[in-house]
Parts: structure tokens; sequence; C-alpha cells
């Protein structure tokens, strides 16, 4: 025994004993089954008992010789594997107590004694690039856009390649579904009256590996973009699917939450070079099976498998889909293996919505490219994350908006078809062209290609809000809503569409809708606050920009609501202090203009305002940051003549 009286190389807590030799977890002496790396981080929490773990500490403990490695999710996985395993409530913890930015706490007494000698934990290989939160609403909040990273696991490598083995489950899996939605099509249609909706969750990792979760989720996204080219199918977008991550909710909550009718499921298990793969579809009405299979494979019957499947898929889809519409659902953009899986982490970056996720995404794409130059996905790929750049203003909108364009334009001449690729240019041809009419079409061809891709509802609602046609574009982000009710990205749009549009209290209930799908998105306290502003509820105001700057100080979004407020309430000197930050920001990145113009309409300086606005007019962020013709931040400034001559000149007259 050590001094704490626990047994040496033993930690008790209630009826659990964590055997740190073995690697075993007991409760009441019967084995509780905990994975190796959450085994480790139990370890390592409950011998620092009492004591914040910072998520940083615990990096360095479990991860620390460079493997490409999705940290945050690691963690996230092995906490969430922990309490499930200990019987523990986030909420209500008996055993792990979250704190909010700083870490973790083992809150549980250890019994027999007093404190804990350290638990030493023995690593496994892993890297981190902790993501930067970018400017602009549409940024990350949390593990809301979070997509699919690609990791190297501590296991031994198996016998064949990995790159095959992510392609043949990639394939194998979208082929499964599509197959299954297709049976139900057929056996199902007329004894239900038909499925008219489907949510895709993630797969469940039943490998244990928490590297391996990027493998899970990719399967799923491709499933659902496959699926969206259904007839007559409303797919349920992959942010709010995704919600149920891990969960094991059953079905029929998933269905009343997303209100669709038909849930799918899905398990992957590698166990050296071969995979197994169950999937099932769900009725969510009433939680029955409707169908269910499981496929074992080796890796290098792949493409037989692909033909099997395709020709059973096509067979039961023929009374339902045109020739066409056939041929789109078994398009394959690549047939290499290594040029897919550089695609699916570009996609992964991309999704994290930050600057380091843009950047390490342009690198993927390219390296798609350079391994298949005919791979229209990819070039659409790298199109979105240098649009990206630019509306988030972390580039300029020459250099963001003209890559884009190019880069959107060659994926649409290897493929028109491609919706992501015309949402793409839609966004060039009104952020950057100031071609509404023609955003407007491109916007248009994507919904008429993908009626099911929220993201093509909101850039057609980007248009119309721009354009002034503020209640179609109201209508337009709440049919995206339909596709992606617990989507960020669309719920602070329709904030923001209810702000410009003048209707304060919505905006301000929608705002609040906002926080509670992410109690951290900033870009929903800045809504409130400038709502309030304008019902000339000030205090309330300010308490929004503070939670918000409090949250992300170095963030324009966030130091333009609190320099706006200052003004807006008289307090000249905060506003100038504010505006002097976001000078010495703009001269280490991008910052556009618009933001200062704001400040300076909230003070009344008219002359300054209009100033950042012609800077902003000549790098051309004006339209995209600012919203110009619609924005109640700049009121102050619509009775002078220059701002009718900002509106000619941007084509908004």
């Amino acid at each position: 025994m050590n001094r704490t009286g626990q047994r040496a190389g033993v930690l008790r807590f209630g009826t659990f004993e964590l055997e740190l030799a073995s690697g075993e977890l007991r409760k009441g002496g019967v084995l509780i089954k905990l994975q190796a790396l959450p085994f480790q981080l139990l370890a390592l929490l409950a011998g620092r008992a009492g004591e914040v773990v910072s998520r940083e500490e615990i990096r360095r403990a479990l991860w620390h010789d460079g493997t490409f490695v999705d940290f945050d999710r690691c963690i996230n996985f092995c906490v969430n594997q922990i309490r499930e395993a200990l019987g523990d409530d986030s909420q209500n913890p008996r055993f792990i107590e979250t704190l909010p930015r700083k870490g973790y706490r083992f809150i549980a007494p250890l019994t027999e004694g007093g404190e804990s000698s350290k638990a030493e934990v023995a690593p496994e290989p892993s890297v981190v690039s902790k993501p930067v939160r970018p400017d602009g609403v549409n940024r990350e909040a949390g593990s809301q856009t979070a997509r699919p990273v690609l990791v190297r696991a501590a296991t031994k490598a198996p016998a064949f390649s990995r790159k095959s083995l992510l392609w043949f489950t990639a394939v194998l899996a979208s082929l499964a579904l599509v197959l299954a939605v297709s049976w139900y099509y057929r056996h199902a249609w007329e004894k239900r009256g038909g499925i008219h909706s489907i949510a895709v969750l993630p797969f469940a990792n039943a490998s244990g590996d928490p590297n391996a979760e990027y493998l899970s989720e990719g399967i799923a996204e491709t499933l659902i973009d496959s699926l969206s080219q259904l007839p007559n199918l409303k797919v349920m977008s992959r942010d709010s699917a995704f919600q149920y991550r891990g969960k094991g909710t059953d079905a029929h909550t998933v269905g009343q939450a997303l209100r669709v009718e038909v849930v799918f499921k899905g398990r992957v298990v590698r166990q050296g070079d071969m995979l197994t793969i169950s999937a099932e579809l769900i009725d969510a009405r009433d939680n029955s099976h409707l169908w269910g299979q499981r496929y074992t494979r080796n890796s290098s019957d792949i493409f037989a498998l692909q033909k099997e499947i395709a020709k059973e898929m096509t067979s039961a889809l023929r009374v339902r889909l045109t020739g066409e519409e056939e041929k789109r659902l078994n398009k394959a953009y690549t047939a290499n293996p290594e040029a897919y899986e550089n695609y699916l982490k570009g996609r992964y970056w991309w999704n994290k919505q930050t600057e380091e996720g843009f950047r390490k995404g342009i690198e993927y794409f390219e390296q798609a490219i350079a391994r298949d130059s005919e791979y229209s996905l990819a070039y659409a790929g790298l199109a979105d994350c240098y649009i990206s750049l630019a509306s988030f203003g972390l580039v300029s909108a020459k250099e963001g908006y003209l890559e884009g364009r190019e880069w959107a334009e060659k994926a649409l001449k290897l493929d028109d078809t491609l919706a992501s690729a015309h949402i793409s240019l839609a966004s060039v041809k009104t952020d950057y062209e100031w071609d509404w009419a023609e955003g407007e079409k491109e916007a248009l061809r994507a919904i008429e290609l993908n009626p099911n891709d929220a993201e093509a509802h909101g850039a057609r609602a980007e248009v119309l809000w721009t354009t002034g046609r503020l209640d179609e574009s109201i209508k337009e982000t709440k049919q995206a809503l339909e596709l992606d009710p617990l989507s960020i990205n669309h719920n602070i749009a329709l904030a923001f569409e209810l702000f410009l549009a003048r209707r304060y209290e919505q905006a301000i209930e929608q705002a609040a809708r906002t926080l509670e799908l992410d109690p951290q998105y900033g870009s929903a306290y800045y809504v409130r606050g400038v709502s309030y502003v304008k019902k000339s509820m000030y205090r309330e105001a300010m308490a929004e920009f503070e939670k918000e700057i409090s949250l992300f100080p170095n963030e324009p979004e966030a130091l333009t609501g609190l320099g706006y407020g200052y003004g807006v309430t008289g307090k000249r000197a905060g506003a100038e202090k504010v505006l002097a930050e976001l000078n010495r920001l703009s001269r280490q990145e991008f910052i556009s203009p618009v933001w200062m113009a704001k400040i300076y309409s909230g003070l009344g300086a008219k002359d300054e305002a209009f100033g950042a606005l012609e800077r902003a007019y000549e790098d051309r962020s004006i339209v995209s940051v600012a919203y110009l013709k619609t924005n109640p931040m700049l009121d102050p400034l619509r009775s002078d003549p220059r701002f009718a001559d900002l509106l000619r000149r941007t084509n908004l007259q």
C-alpha cells in the first residue's frame, strides 16, 4: 500500500477500481470495457484528482510525436467514452467535471486515503493543429461544422494499403446505403405511403480507435451527398444529422427532432485487412426495422463488390429514376484512391470554417488535383477555400474571389452538374462582381441540381438580402433550415436577415435560438447587441457586446460591436480606442474597412465613415461585409448623396 492507502498501481473511487498496469477498469470486481486512449485519459485525470487538467496538458500527455490527429475531437471522444463507462452525466457529473475553456477535473474522492500519487500515462502518437476562429458570420461553432480528419492510427499498420481501405470503405458504404433506400422505395412505398425524408447519422466507429472517427463521418457525408440527388426525397444536411454523433439516440427521437421519417445508422469495424460494415434503415415513426445488411470483405475485392452492389441498386431503383438520374447517382468522380483521400482531407479542413482550415484545404485539394487533373470535385473544393478566405475578410477580395472564380469555372468545365461549384460562382458574381442577376441565376441552378442542398438555398438568400428582397430571403433561409434545422450558419443567417428587416425583437429571439445550439457562438451576441441598440436598450446591448469580446477579443466583428455600442451611447473615447485596435490589427492582416465604417456611423462621424466605405469599395469588400443596401447600422449615412452614389456604383440602386 502507498501512503494514500491505495494499492500500488491501483486507483479506487466509488465502486470502481482502475488497474494501471493491466489497463483495466472494474466495477465491483466486474471488468468494464474501456478502450486504450480513454483509459489513459481517465488514469491521468484520476491520478490528479481535484486538479484542473487543461486540454493542452492532455495533448502533451497522450499525443506528442507529430501524428496527424484531430486532437479536440479525440479528447471529446475519450471523455464521452469515460462517461459512458462510468455512467456519468455531463450536466450533473459525479466523476469528470468539464470546465469550459479550462479543461477537466476528476471530482470523485479516491477511497482508502487522501490524494493519489500521479498516474503515469503512456503516450500514443498524434499531433494537433488547433484551428483559429476567423471573422464573419459563417464561423465554426464548436463542433457544428467540424468534419472528419484524416489520422494515422497508433496501432500496427495492416498489410494492405490504408488508402485502398479508405476508398473501399467509402464506396462500399455509399452503395450499401443507396441500395438500402432503393430497396425501401420498392418494397415499402406501397405499404407505408413511401418515404419522403431521411437522416443519415455518422457511422459508429466500432473499432474503438478515436483516430478512425474521420472514416465513419466521411462515409456518412458521402452518403448524404449521394442520396440528396434522389428525386422526391428530403435528405437532412450533415450539420443537423451529425448533432447525434455518439449519442446513441433512438431513431424515433431523431425523427421527431429532425422531422424525418427514416433514419439510417451504420457501424464500421476494421480488423487487419478485413472490413465489416453493418447498415440499417429504421422507420422513425415507430422504430421498426425496415432493412439491414452486413458486409464483410477483403479490401482486394473492392471493385468487384462495387459493381455487384451498383447492379443491385440500379435494378431496385429503375422504376423510380430516369436514366440520367441513375447515371448521376452512380457517378464516380475519380478512380484514384490517393486523390480521393486528399479530397476528403481537404473537405475536412474546409469545413472547419477557419483560416487554418481553408489554407490546409487548399494544400490537400491541390494534392488531389496533382494525382488526378480531371477531378472536378477537387477544383470545386479549391474554389470554396479561396472564396471563404475572401468572404471572411482573411484575404483581399481581389485575391480570394479571382482565384475562386478560376477554380469554380474549371470545375464546371469538367462537370456542369456540380451544385457546389455553382454556389461558389454565385458568391463570386455577387460579392465581387456585383452582378446580382447572374449571382441569383447560379444559385437557382445549384438548387435545380440539388434541391436538398441547404447551402444552395443559403446562397440564393444572400443575393436576396443583399439586394433588399428581405421577405424572399427570409423565406429562402427558412427553406435551408427545413433541410438543416440544427445548422449554426443558417440559424444565425436568419437572425441577421431579421435584423436587416428591422424586425429586431424577432432577431433577438432567433439569436437566442442560435445560442441554444452553441452558447459560445459570438455572432449571436453581436446580432442581439445591435438589435438592442436599435431598440434603445443600451445597457442590454453593451452586455451582449462585452460577452462577445470576452470570448473573441481580437476579432473584427467583436471589436466592431463594442466600438459601435460605445459610439451610439456617446462614449467617444471607448470607440476611438477600439478603432485604434482595429487599425493596429489591419497592419498585421487584412481587415475590411467596413468594420471601421460601422463604428464611425455609430459615432455620427460621416466623413470618416464614408472614407472607410470608399476604401472598402476599392478593395471590393463593401458589399459582402457591409450589407450596404439594408444594414440599419448605416442608417445615419443614408440621407447623404455619397451613400446613393455608393449604391449606384455597386449596382444596388
